[in-house]
């Protein structure tokens, strides 16, 4: 019996299964908090990877060991008051492990009896299977009339996904929105869906 390749063989599994069980504090740094969907919600975990942490990469992740219904989250908000009119930008670096469904970075803005005025998910251009830290950004117009803003990551299925180096900021009219927007208007528009 070769036991070379015995032992490399057990200590490959052994990285393998570390890999795959991070370690994640679900005491989520404030203003954090978890949401999402039951019962993914309650399946998953959301917090922070000590493992990563220790190697100095202040993170926030999400993990679903299997697959589940619905959606998990990690998200803040905060009165849009600061930002009415503006063009604001989240972003982060996004790293991904084995997400079997999609993730991403999300924001939305709610305006007086408007909820999801301006909105992105990344629906549209996931995050998923395996990758390494990648920017990603998430562009929308906050409305005169807004109330709330509100923002995350978002991870549907089994995997991991990590955030870094999250900013919010505001940004100038040449930088393209990303999501989508309420019709604005006091009437329907394009009902002759013209392009």
């Amino acid at each position: 019996m070769n036991y070379k390749v015995l032992i490399a063989a057990t200590l490959a599994a052994a990285t393998v299964a570390v890999v795959e069980a991070s370690t994640v504090d679900e005491a989520l740094p404030a203003p954090w908090f978890k949401n999402g969907q039951a019962p993914a919600v309650n399946e998953c975990k959301a917090g922070v990877d000590t493992d990563i942490e220790k190697h100095g990469t202040p993170n926030l992740t999400l993990q679903c060991a299997a697959t589940s219904v619905g959606f998990v989250s990690v998200m803040q908000n905060f009165a849009a008051t600061d930002y009415l009119g503006k063009r604001v930008r989240f972003s982060a670096l996004v790293k991904s492990q084995d997400i079997e469904k999609w993730s991403g970075l999300w924001m939305r803005i709610d305006a007086t009896g408007r909820q999801g005025a301006a909105f992105d998910n990344m629906e549209n251009r996931p995050v998923k299977g395996t990758s390494d830290w990648t920017p990603y950004s998430i562009v929308l117009d906050v409305p005169q009339n807004a109330e709330g803003v509100f923002f995350g990551a978002l991870m549907l299925g089994k995997g991991q996904l990590w955030i870094s180096d999250l900013r919010f900021e505001v940004v100038g009219a040449d930088i393209p929105t990303t999501g989508t927007h309420a019709n604005s208007g006091t009437k329907p528009g394009n009902l002759g869906l013209s392009r």
